[in-house]
């Protein structure tokens, strides 16, 4: 009895220290919405538009969430633009300026929940569920992947 005894602590003892992972680096994940940017030309074949990559002059993008901070300024020949989600609610606007023209864009989302470990934590992916935007600039949006985690590469497509 007393062999199991030690033997049942030893094992104890071992699965707790073997499950502290006291070196472990917590690296942030930037999980946020991937734009690329298009444009349309007209196809002098057949009369059809194609979208090609393209890359405009931003004036300002800015999130009304996040209080007077501009995610970006007076930036040249962008091709792509990221965009932070609110996890505190399952909607986030961004407010676009080009030229002086500005074009508003909602996404609604679900939030899942991604746990990462006990010393780093838990972070949130996300499902676009539904989309909708001015166009004053912006012609169009197409969305390519709703899903939104840290291996996304194109989740929506903006076309000017």
């Amino acid at each position: 009895m007393k062999k199991i005894s030690c033997l049942l602590i030893s094992l104890i003892v071992l699965g707790i220290s073997s499950s502290c992972l006291k070196n472990e680096i917590c690296s942030p994940y930037a999980i946020e919405l991937n734009a690329v940017i298009y444009t349309l030309i007209e196809n002098e074949n057949d009369g059809l538009f194609d979208t090609i990559p393209y890359a405009i002059n931003i004036d300002s993008i800015y999130a009304p969430y996040i209080d007077s901070v501009n995610l970006l300024g007076n930036e040249v020949d962008i091709a792509s633009l990221n965009f932070p989600l609110d996890n505190a609610n399952n909607e986030s606007s961004f407010v676009l300026s080009i030229d002086g023209v500005k074009d508003t864009v909602t996404f609604s989302y679900e939030k899942h929940i991604l746990f990462n470990s006990v010393k780093c934590g838990i972070t949130n992916t996300y499902t676009i569920t539904s989309f909708h935007y001015s166009t004053h600039s912006l012609k169009a949006l197409v969305l390519i992947n709703p899903e939104i985690d840290v291996i996304s590469k194109e989740n929506i497509q903006f076309i000017f």
